[in-house]
């Protein structure tokens, strides 16, 4: 990843696999992986005469006051003004953008503004074409009221182009593979409970109101045990198809077991700001609606919770934070409370366990792949050693463990803080995990 210039999602989705036991509750088991968006086009690196220069730089003024005008005129839900922004001849592209201004008129927005990368163009742009026609990348950043603690960054590639001496917005290059919104497949209508948002389309129905209220109740749940250390705002999108879910979330793979992703963007520090980590924002919860509607009640409690820790705990999970440590952390909280037998929660594994193949180590991050046929086993044993690790030193202790490394970031990190912190080696860790698996599960 080149810094400040790629968005990268993380994926956090939980799977439902084996049978769903009279609707109640599904064998679950959650997803993580990372998702490049498609990297912006490089800045070009040629010397360019004065004259072309001072073009260029009146071209981005206008581009950037028309910027400006739309950001406005969404704020203002002023449909005229918007539509005034797009170029008249695109005749397709004008209705598109007519039912996106429309689907957003009941959206919460509290902040929406688009900035240009003045020195990013398409790659192959001829300098006759860059008079009147211009694709460069905009980034939109947008908060929602309710849902957002800080804005959301989607970045986009924009086509601008001139007629009769004004810059329109002429097409905003839907086939390339980048994240959209949910108002970018029609109207949007919400849910609220305090510190929770749900949005969806008006043919979800009740679902919003019942998830806004589970919701909440996954909010108090994960509190209890990560802290009150975070923004405790959740934003939930509820698309009306798996196919939607798909174009929401572009690289996620197969979706057919699952029942919801957690994603957030990384924000590149501001110009001028100390080197460091690009920070996580626009966390969203993600439903896949023909899925999360086979979960019984105590399977929506599971997930939320599952999917509320990954917001909770997105800012702690650095780089060296195995992924074992992320997602078991996610189901030892989902799991937190409920009555739910490891013959149902860690079927899979314990049918291994039975057959004799006791697995010799934890998982490697390599293994959370989606086309694993073992993946429910691979999720289930992150799941019993968080378990181990809470059950034998404290939750306080489990917590600590996951900052920390969180917060380390170097190489060979994981031995080194679980010594400092617990007392323990990797190599003693699976040996107990082990051990445990087998008096669990044998």
């Amino acid at each position: 990843m080149t810094t400040g210039t790629r968005r990268r999602e993380r994926l956090l989705g939980t799977v439902l696999v084996g049978q769903l036991l009279a609707g109640v509750v599904g064998v679950s088991y959650v997803a993580s992986r990372t998702v490049a968006g498609p990297p912006p086009a490089a800045a070009p690196t040629r010397a360019r005469p004065l004259v072309s220069a001072l073009a260029d730089a009146g071209r981005a003024g206008a581009v950037h006051d028309l910027l400006a005008a739309r950001s406005n005129a969404v704020l203002r839900h002023d449909r005229a003004a918007f539509l005034a922004t797009v170029d008249p001849l695109a005749t397709a592209f004008r209705t598109r953008q007519a039912a996106l201004v429309d689907a957003l008129a009941r959206v919460p927005i509290a902040t929406w503004s688009y900035t240009l990368d003045p020195d990013s163009e398409r790659p192959g742009t001829a300098a006759r074409d860059r008079r009147t026609r211009w694709a460069g990348d905009v980034a939109l950043r947008y908060r929602l009221d309710g849902g957002d603690p800080a804005p959301a960054l989607r970045r986009q590639h924009v086509t601008f182009v001139l007629r009769s001496g004004r810059w329109y917005v002429g097409a905003d290059d839907p086939g390339l593979r980048i994240q959209r919104d949910l108002w970018d497949d029609g109207p949007v209508v919400t849910a609220r409970r305090p510190g929770v948002l749900v949005l969806g389309h008006p043919s979800s129905g009740p679902l919003l109101a019942d998830l806004a209220r589970e919701t909440e109740q996954a909010v108090s749940r994960v509190t209890a045990l990560w802290g009150p250390g975070w923004s405790r705002r959740v934003l939930v999108v509820v698309p009306s198809s798996q196919a939607e879910l798909a174009r929401l979330v572009p690289g996620a793979g197969a979706l057919d077991q699952v029942a919801a992703l957690a994603t957030a963007d990384l924000e590149p520090p501001a110009a001028g700001d100390h080197p460091g980590p690009a920070r996580p924002v626009g966390d969203r919860v993600l439903v896949n609606p023909p899925v999360f509607a086979r979960l019984g009640t105590l399977g929506r409690r599971v997930v939320l919770a599952h999917e509320v820790t990954h917001v909770a705990s997105r800012a702690a999970s650095g780089a060296a934070v195995p992924t074992w440590l992320v997602e078991g952390l996610a189901d030892w909280i989902g799991y937190s409370g409920l009555d739910v037998p490891l013959s149902v929660s860690a079927r899979e594994l314990q049918a291994d366990v039975r057959a004799g193949r006791l697995p010799d180590h934890l998982p490697t991050d390599a293994a959370y792949d989606g086309s694993d046929p073992r993946l429910a086993q691979t999720y289930e044993q992150s799941w019993r050693a968080v378990s181990l690790i809470a059950s034998r030193y404290g939750a306080a202790a489990l917590l600590r463990l996951y900052r920390d490394l969180g917060r380390d970031g170097r190489a060979g990190a994981l031995d080194r803080v679980l010594h400092r912190d617990l007392g323990l080696s990797l190599a003693g860790l699976t040996q107990a995990w082990r051990q445990q698996l087998q008096r669990e599960l044998g």
